[in-house]
């Protein structure tokens, strides 16, 4: 189970209108992303509002999904405090039958590490899919330490991490002491991470210009590394607008602006700022047109 978790997966955006699912434009940025060549998409995870979502809403996208994209393969987001909850939530999710489950340690009570690997073990059991550890430390008060991860790796069904915040260092140890798949979370240490050996990434940026992240990818595994920078270089200043204020209301401000979806979010997220707004479409009418 440690294996095809590679390349640029997409954790799509949840589009709303008056306060429902646009299922209209998800399916329409699904068919989108799919033809630009990223390996799959993450469903209700954080770009996704997941941590908003009502009950049977990430049911709902998974089914529009599959109706807009029935070849791309899905990854599904679990973000919760309690494990009886993650639990009885990845067994409901396994019916489902997606390609693996993305699964933060639990929020807000800081357990031991202990804690944390009994937690993921107790998911992949109630799942019995591949599950990707999501090590996101500013989000959730915990970090997942590389030792309970190699603790966790004995389990196949432990397939990989995406690894948010962390540095080179930790990256290169997560690629050499570790069998999991290595998946960068944090868009503005993509380039690096794929240098250092990850083996892709899960990039909220990545909706905007797929075909280039994608290419970036390529370009790294064939060593050609000045023109993988190149096209790392041009993303560079969308990327930091993507995460200046809360994700994903940047993202979706952008995408509005592309016709995409609409830019509203659910509380306690609120619109991204004008002066924010500005500076994404100017530098939006820099990079889409660029030929790298």
């Amino acid at each position: 189970m440690q294996t095809g978790f590679n390349g640029v997966w997409v954790p799509i955006i949840t589009p709303l209108l008056d306060g429902a699912i646009d299922h209209a434009a998800l399916a329409r940025l699904a068919r989108h992303l799919a033809a630009q060549g990223i390996a799959g998409l993450v469903v209700g995870a954080t770009t996704g509002e997941g941590a908003l979502l009502q009950v049977g809403e990430q049911e709902a996208l998974v089914a529009t999904l599959r109706a807009a994209v029935p070849a791309m393969p899905l990854v599904l987001g679990i973000s919760v405090a309690s494990t009886a909850a993650a639990t009885t939530r990845a067994g409901e999710l396994a019916a489902l039958r997606p390609a693996g489950l993305l699964v933060t340690p639990p929020l807000y009570v800081r357990p031991s590490q202990e804690g944390v690997r009994r937690h993921f073990e107790a998911v992949a059991e109630a799942a019995d899919l591949p599950l990707l550890v999501y090590n996101i430390p500013y989000r959730t008060g915990v970090n997942v330490e590389l030792e309970t991860l190699q603790q966790l790796a004995r389990d196949r069904r432990v397939a990989g991490i995406k690894e948010c915040g962390g540095n080179n260092e930790r990256m290169l140890r997560l690629v050499q002491e570790t069998p999991l798949a290595v998946l960068s979370g944090d868009d503005a240490q993509n380039f690096s991470a794929l240098c250092l050996g990850a083996r892709g990434v899960i990039a909220a940026s990545a909706h905007v210009q797929p075909q280039w992240h994608v290419r970036m990818g390529e370009l790294i595994a064939l060593g050609r590394l000045e023109e993988a920078r190149r096209i790392a270089a041009a993303l560079q200043p969308v990327v930091a607008d993507l995460f200046a204020e809360p994700s994903p209301a940047p993202l979706k401000a952008l995408l509005a602006l592309q016709g995409w979806c609409s830019p509203e979010l659910r509380l306690p997220f609120v619109p991204a700022g004008a002066a924010l707004r500005e500076r994404l479409a100017l530098h939006w009418d820099r990079i889409r047109d660029l030929a790298l």
